[in-house]
């Protein structure tokens, strides 16, 4: 890590390595209000895929000025945080990236930065999942939880006898393949590491059409879990059958001719989307998409301990941080009603307008106003 170029950190943030081994990772941590009495109550802010800790970036100064200490890892698979299982798509365990594997990663770091608790747990896409089992967990330990951009739909059902979903054939007739499963497949990885179009242009294509610079972005409530409704969601959800996601995301692209770059540079430019290119390029996806293999997976031992924790509700004050103009909310239909069914305590939403899918990078004092509000709320 040593010999890697440092990150263009705004000011009060800065970058190390935490070594947890032999109990764990070494993990790349961005940190901003660092206090050597460790006084300051700790947020912990989870990213989702393909991010990095390097996407709380806006926030995090924000955070610290108003009292907290705040911390972003790379979580397992991602970046600058090593000792998780590097071997290629056949050899690697998934076991690995187990969810209950990556709240245990929270866990462990924490307890390495002298804290024995969190007053707020952030997770952000697939870290929303992450933060949604920590608060399930440890209640004791994460005092509080926040979704952003994907709604925790609960702790599993324990069923004995397995549904049968047809789904992925209904998609297939209509031309169509979700991009969760695509993202489990082989040729994932390779597709998005060497896009035909370059890497930069292929995730500045990618986090455009998510936000809310792509005007298209209208979402709505879907009626079920039905390839009809599915597909209407965008093709970065939804794909064409026959497409990678970078040949998805340029079709779009190149619809919208200047627009992608123009309208996307005011919250990420080059000099801030160089930084996921140059690490995505180093490291590839792959890390991140065995997430993805663990939750499409019908094999049961990558989530049989999820089912300790079968009918159990988070017991500790929950928010969800929506952006107006983000699929995500909806991607799961009804997903905003299970996470309010299924906590014990307080409850709140906060839909962003101008955002998409990125309200920490599109709005972040927006956030970062409902983040506060949410902790000093009784």
């Amino acid at each position: 890590m040593a010999a890697l170029p440092p990150l263009p950190l705004p000011a009060g943030i800065t970058s190390r390595q935490v070594d947890t081994a032999p109990r764990g990772l070494s993990f790349h941590i961005l940190e901003a209000g660092y206090t050597p009495g460790h006084d300051r109550p700790l947020i912990l802010l989870l990213h989702g895929f393909p991010e990095l800790a390097f996407s709380w970036r806006k926030v995090m100064p924000l955070l610290a000025s108003a009292g907290y200490y705040v911390v972003a890892p790379d979580q397992r698979g991602f970046g600058r945080t090593t000792g998780w299982d590097t071997r290629d798509f056949d050899n690697v365990d998934l076991c690995d990236f187990a969810v209950m594997n990556l709240v245990r990663d929270t866990i462990v770091l924490v307890h390495a930065l002298g804290y024995k608790g969190v007053e707020c747990v952030v997770g952000h896409d697939f870290g929303a999942v992450v933060a949604g089992f920590c608060a399930v967990a440890r209640p004791d330990f994460f005092r509080r939880v926040a979704f952003m951009s994907h709604p925790f739909v609960g702790s599993p059902e324990l069923s004995i006898t397995q549904k049968q979903d047809t789904i992925h054939q209904d998609l297939a007739e209509l031309n169509r393949k979700h991009y969760k499963w695509y993202f489990s497949t082989r040729p994932a990885n390779s597709d998005m590491s060497r896009p035909e179009q370059g890497l930069h242009a292929f995730l500045r294509g990618y986090f455009y059409l998510k936000s809310a610079s792509w005007p298209h972005n209208k979402p709505n409530e879907l009626q079920g879990w039905t390839a009809s409704e599915l597909s209407k969601m965008p093709d970065y959800y939804v794909m064409p059958l026959n497409a990678t996601m970078p040949q998805a995301v340029a079709l779009h692209v190149a619809a919208d001719g200047a627009l992608p770059v123009q309208a996307s540079q005011a919250w990420l430019p080059d000099s801030e989307l160089s930084v996921y290119a140059d690490e995505f390029s180093r490291t590839g996806f792959q890390g991140g998409l065995n997430w993805y293999r663990v939750a499409t997976s019908s094999v049961p031992d990558y989530k049989r301990d999820l089912d300790i924790f079968a009918g159990r509700k988070i017991e500790c004050p929950c928010l969800y941080i929506g952006g107006a103009k983000d699929w995500g909310t909806y991607q799961v239909p009804g997903a905003i009603e299970k996470l309010a069914n299924n906590v014990c305590d307080d409850f709140c939403e906060v839909i962003v307008d101008d955002a998409g899918h990125w309200p920490a990078q599109e709005k972040p004092q927006e956030v970062v106003d409902a983040l506060i509000a949410f902790i000093h709320w009784q």
